[in-house]
């Protein structure tokens, strides 16, 4: 049920909780809309009050958040996010306060966290973001006891595009977009029909762990970030090493979504070996190893003719273009675990070096999943 107060001339319509947390909630209305003094400790007590009354209702406690958003928007619309964050950081402490008070017993917190995690995303903090609404999804999946639920914070880590019942869903569409581009490379290069749609239920939907998945999101939105800054700031080692510490993240992604596939592998040659067969262009083990013996070389050199398509074995093999991107991924990973340094191809061709990381991911997903 929802209630109308009118402050200042203004007409405000929030939840309806019963009293006296409905009059606590006027007066913390009465502060920021009317500039009068905030009498927080009287809020407090009535938000006590209110857990006291309904210590278990998930729906009661989304209701007694949910009312701190008229706030939270009017903050947003100006662009004041230190404000706006804050506004969260309030509404938690009586929450906190009464779990603490009550061991054992939890509020569900998923909704103020889900939009303190929008907040941050919007004001460019990617890191505080992404941690924000895992501690979101980690309250909705004590309260559901489901580990995929279906909630905003969980659809937002799971890149759910389809799921319309979220507020920040303008960030997943633009990740879905900037993924949707990557698949097209994939399947233009490889002449295969995957789609995002064949992603999303193959392996968002039903990912190997839910970290994976959480990994692979978080990845696209800081590579997304990156992809928006101007060419000439990102020409030089830093970016490479940045850049490098990226591809690395989605090589994990790669190795845990073979292993799943292939649990008596042990080490990613094991599962780049068992892709490429299951991709009918098998490398075997040996060959592989003479792979990684030619990164350890030069692993500028090697990584150039990876993406070049011109990669060889001592025979004089050519690698075909699918081996050339999973030998890339298998360079990657070997280098960004043993290695600090990164290398000028990294940071020269980096889309192209992208591309091909995610090829080999793609390939997996295509042909394991």
């Amino acid at each position: 049920m929802q209630r109308t107060i009118i402050i200042g001339g203004r007409e405000i319509t929030t939840e309806a909780l019963g009293q006296p947390i409905d009059s606590a909630f006027d007066r913390l209305h009465e502060a920021y809309f009317g500039n009068l003094a905030l009498p927080w400790q009287e809020f407090s007590d009535a938000a006590l009050q209110f857990f006291d009354a309904n210590p278990a209702p998930s729906l009661a406690h989304d209701a007694y958040f949910n009312t701190f958003t008229v706030i939270w928007q009017n903050f947003l619309n100006q662009a004041r996010y230190d404000d706006a964050e804050h506004i969260w950081e309030l509404a938690l402490q009586p929450a906190q306060q009464w779990e603490q008070a009550q061991p054992g017993r939890r509020i569900h917190k998923g909704t103020p966290y889900y939009f303190w995690a929008m907040t941050t995303l919007l004001r460019g903090d990617t890191d505080k973001g992404y941690l924000l609404i895992h501690q979101a999804v980690d309250e909705d999946v004590r309260t559901s006891e489901q580990q995929t639920p279906d909630t905003p914070g969980y659809a937002l880590v799971s890149l759910n595009y389809a799921r319309v019942a979220q507020a920040f869903r303008p960030w997943v569409l633009e990740q879905a977009a900037f993924l949707n581009h990557l698949i097209t490379n994939y399947t233009s290069a490889h002449h295969r029909t995957l789609t995002i749609e064949d992603v999303k239920h193959r392996f968002l939907d039903t990912p190997p762990t839910t970290e994976t998945v959480f990994l692979l999101t978080y990845t696209l939105a800081r590579l997304i970030k990156l992809a928006k800054l101007p060419n000439h700031t990102t020409n030089n080692p830093f970016a490479g090493q940045l850049q490098l510490n990226l591809l690395f993240d989605i090589t994990l992604v790669i190795d845990t979504a073979v292993k799943a596939k292939n649990p008596a592998g042990r080490q990613f040659i094991e599962h780049a070996g068992y892709l490429l067969t299951a991709e009918g262009e098998p490398l075997s083990i040996e060959q592989l190893r003479e792979i990684n013996a030619q990164f350890n070389l030069n692993f500028d050199a090697t990584l150039r003719a990876a993406l070049d398509g011109t990669l060889r074995l001592q025979s004089g093999v050519a690698l075909s273009r699918l081996q050339c991107d999973v030998a890339l991924s298998y360079g990657l990973r070997n280098h960004g675990a043993h290695n600090t340094g990164t290398a000028a191809t990294i940071w020269n061709r980096f889309p192209e070096v992208q591309q091909s990381l995610f090829r080999a991911l793609f390939a997996a997903i295509d042909h394991l999943y």
